[in-house]
């Protein structure tokens, strides 16, 4: 299926303000995997193994891996978000601007139109959920077809 699919949400702290949202592309949701694939990596570049090894011992267990977690908020911002009722423009720039309630609100509602948590079943209610097994990390739903 080819994406272009829009739909229009209101800001639930913002009375009287609404998103239009776009559906992400497979091209576009991978982009935001690898920003923030670059991000971590960013962030363990220029420590040597030892520092690494410590830090891993005396950090607390890790929980499971979220889709949010995944992809880069700013990167689902600018692809996911196709026009607003603000004054400003929706441009990129004004896009980065928003405040962290609006832009984790946005990212949610972005994730809840483009990625399918792990282990959830695809298709229809209908459907049993047998079949090949998944993968453990979020997919697009786009990327299914029908059976």
């Amino acid at each position: 299926m080819l994406v272009g699919k829009t739909e229009r949400r209101e800001v639930p702290h913002e009375e009287g303000q609404w998103f239009e949202f776009r559906q992400l592309s497979g091209s576009e949701l991978d982009d935001a995997e690898e920003a923030q694939t670059e991000r971590a990596l960013k962030m363990v570049r220029g420590l040597d193994a030892g520092t690494l090894a410590s830090m891993q011992s005396q950090a607390p267990a890790q929980p499971p891996a979220t889709a949010a977690s995944q992809y880069d908020a700013d990167t689902l911002v600018r692809y996911g978000v196709a026009a607003w009722s603000y004054a400003e423009p929706c441009s990129d720039e004004n896009k980065r601007l928003l405040d962290a309630r609006t832009r984790e609100w946005a990212v949610g509602v972005i994730l809840e139109a483009n990625v399918r948590p792990a282990g959830e079943a695809s298709g229809s209610a209908a459907s049993s959920g047998a079949g090949p097994s998944r993968r453990n990390s979020p997919e697009p739903i786009e990327s299914e077809a029908p059976a």
